[in-house]
């Protein structure tokens, strides 16, 4: 853009100057100032094609300090002696018929275009390759170009072919080297993934120091099967568009590229490599404001990461992959350091997860925990959670929130699903269940299960082939599969209701509730996150909470109250008329066999 308004610029110069040499109408002033802005701007453009070039070589980085000052030294001397000239004559004169004549200096304009010609020979031989063969001989063909015409007006100056070289070259340029429809991602706006790999490639070739902030939306795959490819194109042009318009906010501090499948890579501008935690955390928190569409609001799951190349990731190929292994961290919501995940064991389990998840499949890797929920009002453990346990005998046990995100990309949810199913199914069945006097078992859903047609037929199949009575399943829903998978689940409870079976939402008050929302879906139990047990108390956030179980209450819906710690809170929640509650207050999530030791021991069962 600058060498197109320069060239421009030039050009009405050039034409200017032209039009008055000769004129004795014209006064002199106006000549010299015709003139005088035909040598400034025509000087600039030389070194405007050396930056330009740089930037296309990355290598404008090496222009610091004293470099700075000796590359802009030759044009300065110009722009000084033109300015100068009026009472000088040095660069040209106007003899006795009004007509432009050079001066004793001239010569100075052609060794400061000399200079920086240089460097655009030695840039195009050293870096040239790096921008492939194409744009390679493009900038090759302007050396020539512009050489031959700066001899054939130094020789003979009537003829004006300068500004058609000038002109030549940025059609070149503009159609064989900036072509915007290559580098430019259409769903976005953002440069695409080839242009990121490419830059990022001559910035490790030429040693150009290189931080990234990469952005992973996990929940990328389930917005798009939720709104479909229009809609998922508006949420990308959504956030592209708080990208870019924090990259002005804090004054255009990274090239923004979109990698596809809702990964973004941010490389810093080298000056502002201070800023790169704090910018990581701005867009961090950026992202995590709710998208509204069609009427909805819609959470990103992001991660956020920070990496330097080549000192944390090796090459551009690694970078991608590790990129898209962030999709299975359990880390979404915060900010993330390359340097703390890449070369430890955590970077290995990412790769591995998928492996680790089916042999687990394989191998009955898998193991159903139970956590007791306390029933107030009959002072004792009348259910319990089902929850899914996984330990690997490299990485011992894994979190859920790291292999279940991963199980729900790869679609080994539904495997680990129907296991724990079977699981619960099984142990309802048995005589020790009977003997405990527990009322049902919650089972967890996931989101990409609540969108599965065929999951009443699944359900149904297991608990015939065991004989389960419906009332002895509670089926748990979170909040993200309430939302996001609306229609597809409202036809599956109502099926699954119509044969007995209750259901409760998890995670209530994480953020995606809508109280008509869930008050349109028939839930026999509410679970509050235990977000509202850990919040420092206060006057207002009691009002809130006390509202919010007398309105839970009012609906005809039971609370369980998740992440109870201490006798404190439970009494609090008590006092409230809570009905149930969970937590390692009473007892962490237990194996099978030590679930009915607990049960039978604390709910007095076999005890005279």
């Amino acid at each position: 853009m600058n060498l197109l308004l320069v060239t421009g610029i030039c050009i009405i110069a050039d034409i200017f100057s032209v039009a008055f040499d000769g004129n004795p109408l014209v006064p002199p002033f106006l000549r010299y100032i015709a003139n005088s802005s035909y040598i400034i701007i025509h000087n600039l453009s030389t070194p405007l094609y050396t930056i330009y070039l740089m930037i296309l070589t990355d290598t404008d980085y090496f222009l610091r300090g004293y470099r700075r000052a000796l590359f802009a030294a030759p044009l300065t001397i110009i722009i000084v002696l033109t300015l100068l000239n009026p009472l000088t004559n040095w660069i040209f004169y106007f003899d006795s018929n009004y007509m432009y004549t050079r001066g004793p200096l001239f010569f100075t304009l052609y060794i400061s275009a000399a200079f920086y010609v240089a460097h655009i020979i030695r840039l195009t031989i050293k870096y040239g390759r790096s921008l492939g063969l194409k744009s390679s001989l493009a900038i090759s063909s302007l050396i020539p170009l512009m050489l031959i015409a700066v001899v054939v007006q130094f020789f003979f100056p009537e003829l004006l072919v300068e500004m058609f070289a000038n002109a030549m070259s940025l059609l070149l340029c503009s159609t064989l080297v900036s072509r915007p429809e290559d580098i430019l991602d259409t769903e976005t706006g953002l440069s695409n993934k080839k242009a990121c790999a490419d830059v990022l490639k001559r910035c490790l070739k030429n040693g150009k120091p290189l931080e990234l902030i990469l952005i992973c939306i996990t929940n990328y795959a389930l917005l798009e099967n939720i709104v479909g490819y229009e809609g998922i194109v508006k949420i990308l042009h959504t956030i592209s568009g708080r990208i870019l318009s924090a990259n002005h906010i804090n004054d255009y501090f990274a090239e923004c590229y979109y990698a596809g499948e809702g990964k973004f890579c941010l490389e810093m501008d080298y000056r502002k490599l201070d800023k790169t935690t704090f910018i990581a955390h701005f867009l961090n928190n950026m992202l995590t404001v709710p998208l509204e569409f069609s009427g909805i609001e819609l959470n990103l799951d992001a991660i956020t990461c920070v990496a330097k190349l080549p000192e944390d990731i090796p090459d551009v190929e690694s970078l991608f992959a590790f990129q898209n292994d962030l999709e299975s961290s359990y880390f979404t919501g915060e900010v993330v350091y390359a340097s703390e995940l890449y070369a430890k064991n955590h970077y290995n389990l990412i790769r591995q997860v998928d492996t680790i998840i089916e042999n687990a499949i394989n191998t009955r890797g898998f193991e159903v925990y139970y956590q007791p929920i306390y029933s107030i009002r009959e002072d004792k453990f009348n259910s319990a959670e089902a929850l899914i346990r996984l330990y690997d005998e490299h990485f011992g046990y894994i979190s859920p929130e790291f292999f279940i995100p991963a199980a729900e990309k790869s679609g080994a949810i539904h495997r680990i699903g129907a296991f724990v199913l079977e699981e619960v199914c099984s142990f309802i069945a048995s005589p020790e269940f009977a003997a405990l006097g527990v009322d049902y078992i919650e089972v967890n859903l996931s989101a990409v299960q609540c969108m599965r047609g065929d999951l009443y037929n699944e359900i149904i199949e297991t608990m015939k082939k065991y004989n389960v009575d419906p009332s002895k399943i509670n089926l748990e829903i979170t909040e993200t599969a309430a939302v996001n998978s609306q229609d597809s689940l409202l036809e599956n409870m109502k099926s699954l209701e119509s044969y007995g079976i209750s259901f409760s939402l998890d995670d209530f008050g994480t953020g995606y509730s809508n109280m008509d929302r869930v008050s349109s879906m028939n839930f026999n139990i509410i679970k509050l996150d235990k977000s509202f047990v850990n919040v420092q108390r206060s006057l207002r956030r009691d009002i809130v909470l006390d509202n919010t179980v007398k309105m839970i209450k009012s609906l005809g819906m039971k609370i369980v109250v998740e992440g109870v710690e201490s006798a404190e809170i439970l009494q609090r929640f008590a006092d409230l008329r809570c009905d149930f509650i969970q937590g390692f207050f009473f007892s962490k999530p237990l194996p099978k066999d030590e679930f009915i030791f607990y049960i039978k021991n604390h709910n007095h069962i076999g005890n005279p």
